[in-house]
């Protein structure tokens, strides 16, 4: 391969990484995804026409510089699970294009008369595949799903209510397939085909939307008043440092300024508190001065973040989870909770758990990563979770609401089962201030707008700091907090009770696309083996 070749490869493979990196950076700039993958199948098709050798390292290269653009800020974390998750999710968008190539030589091989769309499809298939698979493995970081890249653009993906992000990642993906036939088409009438299909796959899904849109604005749903807060504490000094009484004591005053006789929930971020028996609450400290706070504002409960633990008499160990102190077991969750400090109504475990922080990956198999994880800053154990996400009712049970905490609200297929189960609003409680004034906490509040849409649902999003706000069932962003800054909102929102197609039958789009992936891979492997089989009999 000449110089001037490696140097074209190069650009485009740039051109690819900058094209499918703005739209996660920048908003309102989505509409570039969509013709993002163009220059890595015209880099991919020059290096398969000269023949290179090592075509994955040049791959590597690009689904690396992506990755680090895009999700750079966890070094502000931790730099030894930063270089972890981007070269690992690197790797594994650079393996499924490779499973693309080596789709496209067999079929080259062994139908050589096949029309080439079949092996793009075929890459279609497998990214979708496994986008799927990477919602459902401990081992999970599916920030980068590329269905998130329209979390600005909301207005042109309302069928998202249908068809869940992946249906995002399909449009990108069948919008640069066919503009890239279209380039490459050679004839004119070929290419002025491809041309009317590439316009047709591009425009027809936003004039959808924008219908949708449109009539789902029309309706209304019930009233319900909630209370923000936004304590801005800092999280590398809050735990041992900062006394939680004092924190207790600035969170009702923060609530005490927007409490009204209206107001149903005060929502907090994730783990404002600690140290709290769910199973008795009451003895808590926190707990003690909540219960003060509405005992004088009785219409009103709490949406606490906390850390908590449960404890178990059993002489063998009664959970994955559980950790043995002395004569007993107990299990530490991240939780979110609906209360009035006297009483808990309902509660819901974390259970999207942030690899290497808060769960070892196949911790009962591979033994050894507890204490090698912990050498590099994270945790040894794991919290408990459970098995799906609930929808909490407060003590009235007239309202209910789907509490995501942290990251969890990256995870349509799984956050959806809040609604399901009758969640009328959604409530995102984390903790953004790890990363730093970055990208991070804007793309987690960005991402938090499709979830609105999924669902069909308010968001309110509770940030520690951050971004704090609330989003309409349409994906508008109706209120949004700054940066760094203590403070807290009162909002009326709008609750609904009826169901998507997305969250009554899920991320169908992922599903089907796992089916037709091992169907395509069980068929070429089958016959690549019959094919050398019937090469050795030939030559017998």
């Amino acid at each position: 391969m000449t110089k001037k070749t490696k140097l074209r490869v190069w650009l485009l493979l740039f051109a690819f990484a900058v094209l499918l990196s703005v739209p996660f950076l920048i908003p309102g700039s989505a509409p570039l995804a969509l013709v993002s993958l163009v220059p890595l199948f015209l880099a991919d098709k020059v290096l398969y026409d000269s023949g290179a050798k090592h075509c994955w390292l040049y791959f590597l290269a690009a689904f690396l510089a992506f990755n680090v653009a895009t999700t750079f800020w966890i070094w502000y974390v931790s730099q030894a699970g930063a270089v972890a998750a981007i070269f690992l999710n690197s790797l594994q968008m650079a393996l499924v294009f490779g499973l693309f190539r080596w789709f496209r030589k067999v079929q080259d091989r062994i139908w050589p008369k096949s029309p080439r769309i079949i092996a793009y499809l075929f890459l279609t298939a497998a990214w979708l595949a496994w986008e799927h698979v990477y919602f459902n493995v401990e081992i999970s970081w599916p920030w980068l799903v590329l269905g998130n890249a329209f979390a600005t653009s909301t207005s042109i993906v309302q069928w998202y209510s249908v068809t869940g992000a992946l249906g995002g990642t399909l449009w990108i993906f069948l919008t640069g397939i066919f503009v890239f036939l279209c380039i490459t088409a050679g004839e004119r009438r070929k290419a002025s085909v491809w041309m009317a299909v590439s316009v047709a796959t591009a425009i027809l899904p936003i004039i959808v939307s924008l219908h949708m849109k449109r009539v789902d604005s029309m309706k209304k749903g019930s009233p319900c008043e909630v209370v923000v807060i936004q304590p801005n504490i800092d999280p590398f000094s809050k735990y041992g440092i900062l006394p939680q009484a004092r924190l207790d004591h600035r969170l009702m005053e923060l609530a005490e300024s927007y409490v009204s006789d209206s107001t149903r929930f005060v929502i907090t971020p994730e783990t404002f508190t600690f140290d709290i028996n769910i199973d008795s609450p009451s003895g808590n400290s926190s707990m003690m001065v909540y219960a003060d706070f509405f005992e004088m504002h009785p219409n009103t409960e709490m949406l606490l973040g906390a850390l908590t633990y449960r404890t178990y008499t059993s002489s063998i160990k009664p959970t994955r989870s559980a950790r043995r102190i002395g004569n007993f077991w107990y299990d530490s969750f991240n939780t979110a909770m609906i209360t009035d400090g006297k009483s808990i109504s309902s509660h819901y475990f974390k259970s999207k758990l942030v690899p290497g922080v808060e769960i070892i990956p196949y911790q009962n198999v591979l033994k050894f990563l507890g204490p090698l994880v912990a050498k590099f800053g994270g945790s040894s154990d794991s919290y408990g979770t459970q098995d799906e996400m609930d929808a909490l009712a407060g003590r009235n049970g007239d309202l209910k609401v789907g509490a995501m905490i942290c990251y969890e609200s990256i995870y349509g297929d799984y956050s959806r089962m809040a609604t399901k189960k009758g969640a009328n609003f959604l409530a995102v409680m984390t903790n953004d201030g790890w990363w730093g004034d970055t990208p991070g906490y804007r793309q987690h509040f960005r991402f938090a707008r499709l979830r609105a849409i999924e669902n069909r649902r308010y968001v309110v999003h509770a940030a520690n700091t951050g971004i704090s706000g609330v989003i309409d069932r349409q994906g508008n962003v109706l209120s949004s907090t700054r940066w760094w800054e203590e403070t807290a909102f009162r909002s009326n929102i709008e609750c609904f009770d009826d169901i998507t197609h997305f969250v009554k039958y899920g991320d169908v789009i992922g599903l089907s696309a796992c089916r037709l992936f091992l169907l395509a891979l069980a068929v070429t492997v089958l016959s690549l083996f019959w094919g050398k089989r019937s090469l050795r009999g030939r030559s017998a």
